[in-house]
Order: structure tokens, then sequence, then C-alpha cells
């Protein structure tokens, strides 16, 4: 019987789809496609047509139970592209699901392992200074909190399970508009102001870099800035730390260092902070209009607020209508070029590991592509490792809810938005996370990430936020942060502990003055922390599994008190398998003791035949269990960590 050669394919479904997903080096990704029935399937020949391995290349697949697949091993990280063809055995014609000249491949962004297994530190380094108000009231002038002093401090972060040091802006501020605190004891002229109004990217504030423990001789004056963040760096990677940058790219300082060379980057009005008032054009100057002058360029406008000591970078992009269009940027790709030269500054220069992308959300989706693929691709050649382009760089977007999956899609290893504001009621926490984690629709790519924290320097102080007037009560506070990092470390994600976080720091976060933790002070969670830290660092399922909403019989509403949810791991990959199920409850509430049951079921993988162990790892208590329902009862504010264990 003549066999009828097929002239197109017809793909039942292919894997991965035309979609990006997300990897980390170490893991594997199986590629599987099922073509027709009426495709003779033993004299076709399947290909993956990807440059996982280097250059693009075609792979044959195997074809096992009517399903074409093929597994690779990820071994590097960086942005991988793949589709699949096909042709008969008769034939030396390939047929394609998606042609090389298509851009809409299927895309595998492979990031670092160590990302799924870190804890992050956020310092704002002039929290670390010593600086004070004297009893009379008056400033004691000549110190502020330096690289030296977090320095120092970084064995303490080591001991708590830190293993990535982000920090705020460390540039030089811009001086016209600088911004102030009008309730601080220091006059406005004495302020240092806000670190996101940068003047020069390329340089470091001389008060970040002073030389206080004399490492660069006995003059500290005569200290070399970028000597210091370097000496800081290299101690942070001595103790497995890695440092990450903010790369502050929507707007400058408005005396930003090429504002006079490039003035065509900015947006110019009269009144800088107004919607109404038209744009000023090159051609105004002219009429005497004072287009390119630094003093109205434009402020930035998000979400309702000016940032009046902050100029707006005009990347013809989201911009806010005014009485007339804005001007184009003519220098744009000159502009691009500028700002893509940025990491890889730090990343040469420096040693830097990574970026946190302050207001990713208003600067262009190809900007960003461009930026973190070339830095990527940077870092390889510029640090390799053992002699092989291995290195890495991590980016992490800024955002709220705008462009979360665009932002994931353009490159970024993780996203960010408003977890921080969820963490009220177990009704808003489990509606948000339904959201970040792709259980009430699909959202988001597969194994998206999300950068997670309680505070941060754009959110009040979490002891405010859960207790107002009562959050300087030291026991309400404990419960509140004990309680808030039980969630963070253990949900999907990368947790950040904001500085004071660990003090109970519930004073306003000064952005624009000089601020001081009592770093000795008898208010102190890092014991609580450092143990949480410690179990999500040695267990898998918490850094990789799945997570699963475990009912109460509370249910869900303005008065439910527990939070509680599985973290399941079952690897099945490289014919190794690996099973590991842990059980976290959280009472959210931090004045009630709570007293009810959960409903376990089979998407926990507990055998419920049998008896199951389950042990609390904050206090080594262990129980025997049987059957779905378990009865928890938890002090305020207090969590079990249970890992389960099947007898």
């Amino acid at each position: 019987m003549e066999t009828k050669l097929l002239e197109k394919p017809t793909f039942l479904w292919t894997y991965p789809k035309k979609e990006v997903i997300k990897k980390v080096t170490g893991e594997t990704i199986l590629f599987q496609c099922k073509l027709s029935e009426e495709i003779l399937s033993e004299k076709i020949i399947v290909e993956v047509w990807t440059n996982i391995k280097g250059r693009y290349h075609g792979y044959d697949m195997i074809l096992k139970n009517g399903i074409y697949q093929l597994e690779f091993e990820l071994k590097h990280s960086g942005i991988y592209k793949a589709t699949f063809r096909w042709r008969h055995d008769q034939h030396e014609y390939w047929h394609w699901l998606t042609s090389p000249e298509e851009k809409d491949f299927a895309e595998i962004h492979v990031d670092p392992s160590y990302i799924d297994e870190s804890i992050v530190y956020n310092a704002f380094i002039r929290f670390f200074g010593q600086k004070e108000i004297d009893k009379s009231g008056r400033p004691k002038l000549g110190q502020s909190g330096a690289f030296d002093d977090l320095k120092h401090r970084l064995d303490q972060l080591k001991n708590m399970g830190i293993k990535i040091l982000y920090l705020n802006p460390i540039h030089p501020i811009g001086e016209l508009y600088r911004n102030y605190n009008p309730h601080d004891l220091f006059p406005s002229y004495m302020q240092p102001g806000c670190p996101y109004s940068i003047r020069d990217y390329k340089a470091i504030d001389p008060e970040l870099s002073i030389d206080k423990d004399h490492t660069q001789g006995p003059y500290a004056s005569l200290s070399d800035p970028i000597k210091e963040f370097k000496e800081m760096i290299k101690e942070a990677h001595k103790r497995g730390i890695k440092v990450y940058m903010d790369l502050v790219f929507n707007h400058t300082s408005h005396d930003f260092v090429l504002q006079r060379l490039h003035p065509e980057w900015f947006l110019y009005k009269e009144d800088i902070k107004s919607l109404e008032a038209p744009y000023l054009y090159p051609e105004d100057l002219k009429k005497g209009k004072p287009w390119g002058d630094a003093r109205f360029t434009m402020c930035p406008y998000d979400h309702g607020y000016w940032w009046e000591d902050a100029a707006q970078l005009n990347w013809n992009y989201r911009i806010p209508e005014g009485k007339n269009s804005p001007p184009k940027n003519p220098t744009i790709k000159e502009m691009y070029t500028y700002f893509k030269a940025i990491p890889k500054y730090w990343i040469k220069h420096a040693g830097i590991d990574g970026f946190r992308c302050d207001v990713a959300y208003r600067i262009p989706l190809d900007f960003w592509r461009e930026c973190i693929i070339e830095a990527r691709d940077f870092a390889k050649k510029e640090h390799p490792k053992n002699g092989s382009l291995t290195g890495d760089v991590v980016f992490i977007a800024e955002s709220y809810v705008d462009d979360i999956p665009e932002l994931f899609e353009a490159g970024f290893t993780a996203v960010y938005g408003d977890f921080s504001n969820k963490l009220y009621t177990v009704e808003t926490l489990k509606g948000y996370l339904d959201y970040m984690y792709n259980i009430s629709g699909k959202f988001f790519p597969e194994n998206a990430r999300f950068f997670i924290f309680p505070e941060c320097h754009d959110f009040i102080r979490n002891t405010k936020k859960l207790l107002g007037q009562l959050s300087h009560d030291q026991i309400l506070s404990e419960r509140a942060n004990k309680s808030r990092w039980v969630i963070t470390a253990t949900i999907p994600g990368i947790p950040m502990i904001f500085n004071g976080f660990e003090k109970l720091e519930w004073h306003p976060i000064n952005l624009f003055s000089y601020s001081k933790i009592d770093w000795e002070s008898d208010k102190d969670l890092k014991r609580h922390i450092t143990k949480v830290n410690s179990i999500r660092n040695k267990h898998i399922a918490l850094q990789k599994g799945k997570y699963i909403y475990v009912p109460t019989s509370q249910g869900i509403n303005s008065q439910s008190q527990l939070f509680s949810f599985l973290r399941v791991y079952n690897s099945k990959s490289h014919k190794k398998e690996k099973k590991e199920i842990m059980l976290i409850c959280v009472n959210m509430d931090i004045h009630n003791k709570c007293n009810t049951q959960i409903y376990l079921d089979e998407n926990s993988l507990i055998d419920f035949s049998k008896k199951y162990l389950i042990k609390d790892l904050l206090n080594n208590k262990q129980y025997i269990r049987e059957g779905k329902i378990l009865n928890i009862i938890l002090e305020p504010g207090e969590s079990h960590i249970f890992q389960v264990i099947q007898k």
C-alpha cells in the first residue's frame, strides 16, 4: 500500500507553546509534541529546534506512547527559544511549526539556581549611620551611614540566612529642587535629599563611601569611593552574599550630569508639575521659552503623585498627555545605548550580581529586553566561572499592577507589585496569591517568580500598617512582624527583609534626611527570623514547591484568622524522585487566639489511609495524625511550620 505523504503537519499540541516559561539552572525542560493520527508516526522524524546548547540546532525527538519528546538539562542562564519541525523519512524537506524567521517561538527564560534559594536583605545605607539628635535638640554632625557600617554587619546578615544584599541608590543626589522633610530636626539645607533623584549613575555619593575603618590608609579623606564600595562587595562575596543595586531609569535629578549635553532626553514645561501646561518644543526657544533649561524639566507623574525633585526622561513611552502632544526624543537610540551601559559599568567595575529596576513599567519593554540580554551576555564574558561563560546577572522589576506579564516576558527574573498591602487579612491575602500564582486564571508565564516583602521604602512600616497608634507596643509589634515574616518566607517567591524590620521599627521611612535605627535595642526579632530563614533554606518544598491553599472552618472573610497552605515538592526528573510536604499555619490575628480546623485533600500528596507525622520545625514538637481534618490552636500572631512525614 502506498503511503500518502502529507504536505502540512497537524500538531495536536506542543509543549512549550508560543509562550514564556521560567526555569532555573540545574532544572530540565521536557519538550513534547503530538501529531495527528493520520500521519504514520513510524515514518516521521520530528525535531525540536533550539539554541539551549549554543547555536540554533535541530535535535531528534523520541516517540514514546504516541508523543514525541526530548528532555534538556538547563546548564546556563539566559533567554532561549524553541520550536518544532518534522519531515517524512523519505523527504528532505522540513515542515515548521514556526519558521525560523518568525519571532513568536516558545521562550525558555533560565535564571541562576540560587535565586530560588535566596532571602534578600534591603540595606538603605543611610540608616546604618549613627547620626543622632542630642538632648538639646541639636544635631550631632560629622557622621553618616556608610559602606563600612554595613560591611561590619555582614556576619550578622549571613547568620540570619541572607544570600542577597540589595542596596537603595548609592549615587550623588541632585541639588536642584532637592526634596526635604519639613518635620525633620535638621533644617532643609542640611538634609541630603532623596537618593532616587540621581545626578550621576557612574558615581558614588561621597557620604556613603567615607573610609571609617581606614582600610585605604590613615587619611580617610584620601579614600577612593569606588574602592570602598568594591571592598564592601568583596566582603559580601566572601560570605556567599550576592549584591544587587538599584537602577532608576524612569527619571534623573533635574541637574543630571548630561542634561546640558542631551536636553532632548527630557521634557520641558513652564509649569513642571502640571498636566495641563503645554509641552515645550526646541523651536519654542525662538519665542523665549525655556526649552532645555534644567529648571523647567518636567517632574514625573505616576499614580496620582508628582515627584518634584526628579526630572522625567523622554522614553517616547507613556508620557502624560497635556494640551499638546509631547515632543519625540530624536536621539532615543543614543539614550538606549547610554542607559544599557549603566548595568554593564557596575558589573565590570564592581562585580555587581543583579539589579532592582525602579518604576520599570514606565520604561519601554524593548529597552528592557535589550538591556537584560546584553547585560547577561556581558556578565558571562566579564566574570566567567571556572573558565566557562556561566556568569549570572539578575533583573527584578518594580510594578504595581502595570504590565506585569509583559515585564516577565521582557526577561525579568522576578517582578513585584502590591504584596505588602495585602498582608492585612486572610481575605485580601488569599485573593492576591490566587492572582499571583495563576490559581484564579492564567495571568503570568509558567513558573513566574515574585519579589515579596512586608515593607520597604515605598510602603509604611509593617507595625504601623497593622497597629496604627499602637505600633510602638513591643508585644503587638512582635506578633505583627513574626506572623508576616513566616508568610513572606514560606510562600513562593523571593522574600526580602527591609532594614529595621528585625528591630520592630515603626517610625516612618525618612527618604529625604538622615535616619537612625537603634540597632542595640532590646526589641529584636533576629532569633525568630533566623529560625524561619534556616527552615526555608533547608527545605526544597519551601523554595520550589507548589503552593496549595488549605481551607479552614472559618471560611474566607474579613473575620478569618488562620491562613493555612501547603508547599508540595514532587520531582521525578533524571530518574530521581524527591517528595517533600510542608504545611504552614499562621494566625494573622495579632490580638486574639485562634482555634479552628483545616481541611486537607488529595492535593497534599498525603496518604490518608495511613497515619502521618507532622513536625513543627519552629518548636520541634511533633504529632501523629490521621484523616483530612486537623485542629489548629495558635496564640495571637503565632505560627506552625509543619513538615509532613508519611508513616
